[in-house]
């Protein structure tokens, strides 16, 4: 029979060992808490887009190009037939700038 008597340092030192695991323990165990907190909260997240992103996304998605038009256009420039509108150009180029500027 072997029977090893500890020291009062042997018997702090693995007091101490043991205390440190044990905290080693408790530490694993509250990352792996904030860990799956911090997931759950993340399914929560989400995305709101304002109307001018909503119509820029609705815009660039179709083709937008009227191409029977831009054809006809082409054809009366160089014919020289084609006589712009001043007054619609203007309207709108004002709208338009009215509304990047946020005044619609």
């Amino acid at each position: 029979m072997n029977t090893t008597i500890k020291s009062g340092l042997q018997a702090q030192l693995l007091a101490q060992q043991q205390a440190q695991q044990a905290r080693q323990k408790d530490t694993a165990a509250s990352t792996a808490s904030v860990l799956s907190t911090s997931a759950v909260s993340r399914t929560d997240d989400s995305v709101q887009l304002t109307d001018s992103a909503k119509a820029l996304s609705a815009a660039s998605s179709g083709d937008g190009i009227d191409t029977n038009r831009v054809e006809q256009i082409r054809a009366r420039l160089t014919d020289g037939t084609y006589k712009p509108d001043s007054q619609a150009i203007a309207s709108k180029l004002l709208a338009m700038e009215g509304q990047i500027g946020g005044k619609a």
